[in-house]
């Protein structure tokens, strides 16, 4: 009787081996995956602090050349030729001198609102990539139409164009004073939109009533690293009641990052926020959405808090349980009060 020959048979898995890898598998796929996302997570929060660094220290570099901080908001003169933002006049300091030197800053409203914008051209060819963070959610541009007689300048300008919106704002100052955080811990609303204490920030507005002239370093009494001058805005708000997404970023508005608005004291502005809110609050949107209104809250799509530079070009990332009074010393230049850990 013949034995079968088996030297040439393969081997194979039977169906139970077969459930039992592919099992395996899954179950390290699910270990992996959440430590990969925090990778992930952690490279982009490594990119966002970079950016905010950058951003401070060329306030810096801005202030070795000018000999005074970029003015967060410069008041309009006349109307309607509105103002560049902060953002703007740091371009050089960013590694984009070759566009700044081809913008015009005689007789151009920046937010192609009322006036031409004879920059038009330019900001819808630029994207800076220190201006995004790249955790963010949320869409780098915004789309404008602008005015005939913005149409009608050389280079030619598009029925529509897309500008940058920033994922970072600059703290012009606080709503609320040390007096006032004692009986208002975490406020709930603010009383108008306009604020009080509104220059009292390293971006602070210059050429209104209150301040007229551009700061120096030496006016943070507080000392350059226990101020911050820049934070960001990375995260969309999220109404309690309806759950609808909304883009309250400071620079969504006209004009995008390259904007400051009107300026002056009892106008709107853009690129930078009066401290009113906690981090990250999504309470009721009353006067801090859309983003013209002065009180835009520091939000971040990193967990548990927001990156902010301090003057001095460091980075911190600040959780979002802070104690008010002491997220409120942070953003004051010269309150003269000390800081605790934070």
């Amino acid at each position: 009787m013949k034995r079968s020959d088996s030297s040439c048979r393969r081997p194979g898995f039977t169906l139970v081996e077969l459930l039992v890898v592919i099992a395996i598998i899954g179950i390290l796929v699910a270990l992996l995956l959440p430590a990969i996302q925090a990778a992930r997570e952690a490279a982009r929060r490594s990119q966002c602090v970079n950016n905010l660094k950058q951003l401070a220290l060329a306030l810096q570099n801005y202030a070795d050349t000018h000999s005074c901080i970029p003015p967060g908001v410069l008041a309009q003169k006349p109307f309607p030729y509105r103002n560049a933002s902060w953002l703007v006049r740091i371009l050089p300091h960013i590694e984009q001198t070759a566009v700044y030197e081809q913008f015009d800053f005689n007789q151009t409203d920046w937010t192609g609102q009322d006036a031409a914008d004879r920059n038009a051209w330019l900001k819808a060819q630029l994207l800076v990539s220190t201006l995004r963070c790249p955790s963010s959610p949320l869409p780098r541009t915004r789309l404008e139409s602008p005015r005939s007689d913005t149409r009608a300048l050389t280079p030619s300008v598009p029925a529509q164009i897309e500008v940058q919106i920033p994922d970072y704002v600059g703290i012009a100052g606080t709503y609320y004073n040390q007096a006032d955080m004692s009986s208002v811990p975490v406020p709930n609303a603010v009383a108008n939109y306009g604020g009080r204490s509104t220059f009292n920030g390293v971006l602070a507005s210059v050429g209104g009533n209150v301040l007229r002239n551009a700061l120096r370093f030496a006016d943070i009494s507080d000392g350059l690293s226990n101020t911050v001058c820049i934070a960001e805005e990375s995260s969309p708000y999220v109404d309690p009641t309806t759950a609808v997404t909304t883009d309250c970023r400071a620079g969504n508005w006209a004009g995008g990052a390259w904007s400051s608005g009107p300026g002056g004291d009892s106008d709107w502005w853009h690129n930078v926020t009066i401290v009113a809110y906690p981090i990250n609050w999504n309470g009721p949107a009353a006067n801090h959405c859309p983003g013209y209104q002065r009180h835009t809250i520091i939000r971040s799509e990193h967990p548990g808090g927001a990156q902010m530079a301090l003057t001095d070009g460091s980075v911190r990332f600040v959780s979002e349980t802070i104690d008010a009074r002491t997220a409120t010393r942070l953003c004051d230049r010269a309150d003269r009060e000390p800081i605790g850990p934070f």
